[in-house]
């Protein structure tokens, strides 16, 4: 025994060296170089990858390597901040040298709608996959199937429109998975896919929100879900009711399928699922009174049936539910007074009855003693509650919001008693009396928007030293700002009041300032971004301000996104210290009086996502470098100005979804480069961009747009300028736009045919220029056209019909073009036939007419033409005369001597 142990102390020591060398080893050269080749195609604005220097790859950010072999196990580059710190690029083809690899992370980072590359299917160690909102577009390569040791797929959160499933077999593949999210990924070309989930043996969290699921499978003949606990198929409009399946997948604890269309009442088949904790049936049209036998799901710990059509009142039995803590029922069609139910839940942590029609008692809360969330807005209910009355619990948060607040609207007084409050929402309530002295201190979230507040804000608001949010717009605040706020603010909203005064500048943290539509008066204080250096967007419409943009109103350092002065009575050019904002992302400056020229180092300003210099005395072309260095931008409007010139290359601009050039100057023809604006190309999805109230012009009216409808809609806008030639082709590959106009110019040429392949086209104003040609039949494919707008140009023929132009009934659309006829023109296209025919008859008489009168003169002149040109010869000409005479008297011998002999000849046969 003794003489074994040298022998294991040396195989231990061999053993430790094995492992130190290991470690000391470092990173892998090959796979050193294909990190290094991945940073080469990615773009870092926040600068992550700064320590990817050095010959140690495994120190590098976001880089785990093997401690024994150094080899590169794990990569993990998620982006949890702003999304304008992602990377940005593409996966280069040498990523999968890191054979070793069993984790990657690319979470929340920007690849550019690029496809998911299939080369990530090489990665046969892979064990961790989240792709989730990294920018990818396209179809979801089946290669994935090859990772057989995966057990966490995460695709979720990409390009909604455009990724797609077009086979899921290869799903069925994945034997090891346990957690499947694949949220926003399209399945409607995935016929099975029930089928290839369910021969997955260990998945336990299935996530397919907004996947486009159709319909649910009636039947499945074994179900294999046998470790399934979450399954997450919301917001699929399944139209179909709930399959029998899903209730004999007894593992189940949570199941959500909320915005689907589930049409009738209230499956009873939920109470097999006897480990259900969480059960989401919200918007699912859902309709009867509510269910007595779902007090029988003991286990309950979450129920959300709120956007439904349940009705009559919420039965007893809800009380069974002991372990029940998040309870919503809002927007429903429940009345009467709360259930005793309700109030016996004495685990209620969250309470939401919003848009309903109940009412409200002290008994109904009684024994609610864990309560903490409370919202009962949009009741129209008058809360019958005594001043005395202490509930027995403490709130967080509680929403009243349009509720009637006893016989004469005021605060509520058991707030008082609510010392952990922190939001309050009592909107629309109207509350008049000021009530801040008797708000709980700890509040941080308070909205008494459009309310009937007025005069001043007392100082007892100030006490609110841990407020961090007040919306006190829409009411009738009319004194000058006060000086006593809270200095802790990040936002405040006192918009659409009567607030006088200079702008104030004393809260150090605010983060958003939102001043529009009040009486501010004076000069802008270069103070204002030096004592709000952490002020993020700065909204100053709407008011009094005048003189000049302060040239020291901006700090290099500033971190401000939005800033919008439109709507005053500011004078003189854009200042160039405004182009230190380095992060800003919204400009609004129209509706003033500035003048000059756009300046230069405005293209510094690359972050720019909305330009809106409408309205002023701009002068000058548009620049070039719009369109070379904004690719950001998804507004620009230029409207109402003095500019000159061509239009210059804007289609570059990738995101570009509304261009606004109208009223100018602007010469030259349309670029058939228009044609090109990729985000026009399709309908818009979503969009998350700033937009300022302005006003969408047609000819003969004026539609408002909202900062909430611009969200969605795209328009071009180059009307009353000086643009000539032809309306490009290329503008029908616009297939996304809605409103085009091109009113008020010098078009000629024909309207082109093409503009008939821009479905999602609304507004269509071609008025007011030489266009000539019949008006397409192409046009009727415009199902969502309601304003159009050809009148005062040349057109003609018959005015086409069908689909959406038979609506069109206003003949002003047509006015001015005397050769169009049809209906809404009273002119009759088959008498205007008739009559052309009859003119073209008319025509071609008097033209028969013409050609005999011709034919007779020519006769006339030619006969006297050769008449004296023989006589006339004879007369003058002796030789002639006495030749001519001569060949007469010949002629005469020899037909005398012929008749005589005929004559003799007869009568001898006689």
């Amino acid at each position: 025994m003794g003489g074994r142990t040298p022998l294991l102390v040396l195989t231990f020591s061999l053993a430790v060296l094995s492992i130190k060398l290991g470690i000391s080893h470092g990173c892998r050269e090959t796979e050193r170089k294909a990190l290094i080749d991945f940073k080469r195609g990615l773009h870092d604005p926040s600068n992550r990858l700064s320590s990817w220097v050095g010959e140690d790859c495994c120190a590098w950010e976001g880089v785990g390597c093997s401690n024994i072999s150094g080899h590169v196990i794990k990569l993990d580059l998620r982006n949890s901040r702003r999304c304008k710190w992602a990377l940005r690029g593409d996966i280069t083809p040498s990523l999968p040298s890191l054979q070793q690899l069993n984790r990657l992370d690319l979470s929340g980072n920007y690849f550019m709608h690029k496809p998911i590359p299939k080369f990530l299917g090489a990665f046969r160690r892979l064990t961790y996959l989240n792709l989730s909102g990294a920018g990818f577009m396209g179809r979801v390569p089946a290669q994935l199937g090859n990772l057989s040791t995966l057990q966490h797929l995460d695709l979720s959160y990409n390009c909604y429109w455009d990724d797609e499933v077009e086979n899921s077999g290869w799903i069925s593949l994945l034997t090891s998975l346990r957690h499947l999210n694949m949220t926003w990924v399209s399945f409607t070309n995935a016929a099975n896919w029930l089928q290839d989930l369910n021969a997955l043996p260990h998945v336990q969290e299935i996530e397919l929100i907004s996947c486009d699921l159709g319909t649910f499978p009636r039947s499945l003949s074994h179900v294999n879900f046998t470790s399934l606990t979450t399954l997450d198929l919301r917001g699929n409009y399944i139209n179909s009711t709930i399959p029998d399946w899903v209730f004999n997948i007894t593992s189940l604890e949570f199941l959500y399928l909320g915005g689907n269309d589930l049409h009738g009442f209230f499956p009873d088949s939920v109470t097999k699922l006897t480990s259900l904790k969480a059960l989401d049936l919200s918007g699912t049209q859902l309709s009867g009174s509510f269910p007595d036998w779902l007090g029988n799901i003991k286990n309950l710990k979450s129920l959300d049936l709120s956007s439904n059509s349940l009705c009559g009142s919420v039965p007893a039995s809800i009380g069974n539910l002991s372990l029940l803590q998040h309870l919503s029922l809002g927007s429903n069609d429940l009345n009467g007074t709360i259930s005793k139910g309700i109030g016996q839940l004495k685990s209620l942590v969250d309470l939401d009855l919003h848009e309903n029609s109940l009412s409200l008692s002290e008994d109904d809360l009684a024994n609610l003693s864990s309560l903490e969330y409370l919202d009962i807005s949009y009741n129209f209910i008058e809360l019958n509650k005594s001043d005395d009355w202490i509930p027995p619990f403490q709130l967080q948060s509680l929403s009243m919001d349009f509720c009637q607040i006893g016989p004469t609207p005021q605060f509520p007084q058991w707030l008082r008693t609510q010392t952990t409050l922190r939001q309050l929402q009592l909107s629309s309530a109207g509350i008049k009396d000021m009530f801040f002295d008797r708000l709980p201190s700890s509040l941080e979230y308070l909205d008494l928007s459009y309310n009937s507040l007025h005069g001043s804000l007392p100082a007892s608001l100030g006490n609110l030293s841990m407020l961090r949010s007040l919306d006190l717009g829409s009411n009738n605040l009319n004194e000058a700002f006060p000086n006593w706020l809270p200095s802790g603010l990040r936002y405040l909203y006192l918009s659409d009041n009567k607030i006088t005064g200079e702008v104030p500048q004393f809260f150090p943290k605010l983060k958003y300032l939102y001043l529009s539509n009040n009486s501010f008066s004076g000069n802008l204080s270069p103070r204002i971004t030096n004592t709000m250096p952490s002020l993020q967007w700065f909204d100053l419409s709407m008011n009094n301000m005048s003189g000049e943009i302060p040239f020291s109103y901006w700090k290099t350092s500033s971190n401000l996104l939005l800033l919008d002065l439109s709507s005053n009575k500011l004078v003189g050019g854009v200042p160039d210290s405004l182009c230190n904002l380095q992060m800003l992302e919204s400009l609004h400056l129209s509706h003033n009086n500035l003048s000059g020229q756009i300046p230069h180092c405005l293209k510094s300003c690359t972050e720019l996502a909305t330009l809106d210099l409408g309205h002023n005395n701009f002068i000058g072309n548009i620049p070039t470098w719009i369109g070379e260095s904004l690719l950001y931008l998804k507004t620009l409007s230029l409207r109402s100005n003095a500019f000159t010139g061509s239009i210059p290359q804007l289609s570059s601009l990738p995101s570009l979804r509304i261009l606004d050039l109208s009223n100018n100057n602007l010469s030259g023809t349309i670029p058939q480069s228009f044609g090109d604006f990729n985000a026009l190309k399709s309908a818009p999805t979503y969009q998350c961009c700033y937009f300022n109230n302005d006003s969408l012009y047609v000819e003969g009216s004026e539609l408002e747009y909202t900062t909430r409808q611009l969200s969605m809609d795209t328009l071009i806008d180059l009307s009353n300028n000086y643009l000539s030639g032809n309306i490009p082709e290329e503008l029908g590959n616009l297939h996304g736009l809605r409103s085009l106009n091109l009113s008020k110019n010098y078009l000629i040429g024909q309207i082109p045919w093409s503009i008939g392949r821009m479905k999602q086209l609304e507004v269509l104003d071609l008025s007011r220029n030489n266009l000539s040609g019949a008006i397409p039949s192409d046009l009727a494919a415009l199902n969502f056209l309601n304003h159009l707008n050809l009148s005062y140009n040349n057109l003609s023929g018959r005015i086409p019909n069908g689909n959406q132009l038979q609506t069109f009934t206003d003949s002003s659309i047509y006015a001015g073009n005397p050769n169009l006829c049809g209906p809404p023109l009273t002119k009759n296209c088959t008498l205007n036939i008739a009559k052309a025919g009859e003119e073209e008859q008319n025509e071609d008489s008097s033209k028969s007419r013409m050609e005999t009168l011709w034919l007779y003169t020519s006769i006339t002149l030619g006969f006297i033409i050769g008449f004296w040109a023989i006589c006339g010869s004879l007369l003058l000409q002796q030789t002639w005369r006495t030749s001519y005479f001569r060949a007469i008297d010949n002629m005469f011998d020899k037909l005398y001597v012929m008749m005589v002999v005929t004559v003799a000849k007869y009568k001898r046969k006689l």
